[in-house]
């Protein structure tokens, strides 16, 4: 069964950070999501900026960098809409005309993992995402 992750409607990111080989995306209600591997953020007029872009010159006067890009771009955005594909485990969260996408580029590795409260939601290897449950039941994601 794919975990329902209409909880995440309402939500806006409050910051995100690189540090060392993760990514961490920190919402306002202190949800994290996790990940080593790709993301992109899509905006109507195409891609904006993804994991890949980090750190490079681009012709720029400094490095980009991706994290203040997608604060810049989602600022004052919540969630409206988030999809989880039940064959690939990317998880894409719609705020307005701005995508974020959360890659699963593996068949055997994780791709990436949200903690939220007493939940953790994980994209194992190949897709398929686990709902672990510390203390709660899934009905009590709220």
């Amino acid at each position: 069964m794919i975990p329902d992750m209409k909880w995440m409607i309402g939500r806006s990111i409050a910051e995100v950070e690189k540090m060392d080989y993760t990514w961490f995306f920190r919402f306002d209600d202190g949800t994290v999501i996790a990940t080593e591997n790709c993301w992109r953020l899509v905006v109507a007029t195409g891609i904006a900026v993804t994991s890949e872009d980090h750190g490079h010159q681009f012709g720029l006067a400094t490095p980009l960098d991706a994290a203040n890009v997608v604060k810049t771009k989602t600022n004052g955005k919540t969630i409206n809409h988030a999809e989880l594909d039940k064959n690939t485990g990317d998880l894409t969260l719609s705020m307005e005309s701005t995508f974020l996408t959360f890659l699963c580029l593996s068949s055997g590795y994780e791709a990436w993992r949200i903690t939220h409260g007493d939940l953790e939601f994980v994209c194992m290897g190949g897709g398929r995402v686990e709902q672990i449950s510390r203390g709660k039941t899934s009905e009590q994601v709220n």
